[in-house]
């Protein structure tokens, strides 16, 4: 285990954050949890923002954020405005660590980085699965080994990273778990949550298969998906043609999203692939009965099945329409869950991974010092 230092008092840095956006996401509320935390250990924090747009998750008054304004797309053609940008971003400010999040991003980091500033890259999902636009593919390969670390969420995406970086640089730190106050007794139709992007990956599609075996026999349940993207329509159309209507609520992005996941009696992660999924681990924090696909990484370093949650075969659509009905005819079951679901702040202890962190960022400004 990687983590688990005390905080070092000791010079303090400057340290510039890259990341896409800062909407609401996974990344970016991490993101967001780091930058703070820094802030408020006293040293200087800029977050470099490549596509500008909102800042979704509150940042104190130390944290400077950076928006990128001008216009243009992703594609590395027309990215070369981003790259000046942050390369003359980078320089001016003398920033003696930088630390991207998310793969664009982490390109783009390593390129605009002037000679001898370290580079600290994070993968945020799996990227054996994940796969983003061909050039910035090809320009991973050939630019992670430059990077100081490359940081992935788990153990199981190690021997991937060490295909790109030498093994002594890549380091396993997975996201912060933060305590998550359970919520009184609703007093409504019991619960399925989920929440994510409402895109691909996430298998909100499986979901609402699982659940449409299941409506008549449940009549009093409702499943609400939180969480916006590009398959809405398509998912709203499958709930139509599944006979879901009033059942299943697509309410969208909410403001507090731990608010919401405590609220429901069981959490479900139906997802394709994960890095280290933030709302599992709300919901087990805040004491949900949770069960997830065990899909190639991110749920089985949470949960542990039959001791505080569910764990089903990957995209099978009826094995977790069974595990639900398991948990839906038996609240004694749903409780015993929950009730070990919050030893999860124990197992990923917010304060010791944001301090080895820190510790990180002190390690590599010392070595770029030391030669």
């Amino acid at each position: 285990m990687w983590w688990g230092a005390e905080p070092v008092e000791g010079e303090l840095l400057r340290v510039a954050l890259v990341i896409t956006a800062m909407g609401c996401g996974g990344a970016e509320r991490q993101l967001a949890h780091l930058a703070a935390f820094l802030g408020q250990r006293g040293h200087r924090v800029r977050v470099y923002v490549l596509h500008g747009g909102e800042v979704f998750y509150p940042l104190p008054p130390q944290v400077e954020v950076i928006p990128f304004s001008g216009a243009g797309a992703t594609s590395l053609g027309r990215g070369w405005r981003r790259w000046r940008w942050l390369r003359r971003g980078l320089a001016a400010w003398r920033a003696e660590v930088v630390v991207s999040f998310i793969d664009v991003a982490n390109v783009l980091a390593l390129l605009a980085a002037p000679r001898h500033l370290p580079v600290v890259v994070s993968e945020r999902t799996d990227p054996r699965w994940h796969r983003p636009p061909a050039a910035f593919r090809v320009l991973r390969r050939a630019l992670y080994r430059a990077a100081v670390r490359v940081v992935v969420q788990s153990e199981e995406l190690r021997q991937w990273a060490c295909r790109h970086a030498a093994r002594e640089r890549v380091v396993v730190l997975p996201n912060p778990v933060f305590p998550v106050t359970p919520a009184p007794p609703a007093g409504r139709s019991p619960q399925l949550v989920a929440a994510g992007r409402l895109s691909p990956e996430k298998g909100f599609g499986f979901l609402l298969a699982a659940f449409a075996g299941l409506a008549a026999r449940f009549p009093q349940w409702q499943l609400v998906i939180y969480g916006e993207g590009e398959e809405r329509a398509e998912l709203e159309a499958q709930v139509r043609s599944l006979g879901l209507d009033g059942r299943v609520l697509l309410p969208g992005v909410v403001g507090d999203p731990a608010a919401q996941l405590r609220q429901g009696d069981i959490f479900v992660l139906p997802s394709r692939y994960e890095g280290f999924p933030n709302a599992l681990a709300e919901a087990m924090a805040a004491g949900v009965a949770v069960v997830a696909f065990d899909c190639p990484s991110g749920p089985r370093q949470l949960i542990r099945h039959g001791v505080d949650g569910l764990l089903v075969p990957p995209g099978e659509a009826a094995a977790l329409a069974a595990a639900l009905a398991r948990l839906m005819t038996d609240p004694e079951e749903r409780q015993r869950l929950a009730a070990r679901a919050p030893e999860v702040v124990r197992r990923f202890p917010a304060d010791e991974i944001l301090v080895a962190w820190e510790w990180l960022c002190r390690e590599v400004v010392a070595q770029r010092w030391r030669g």
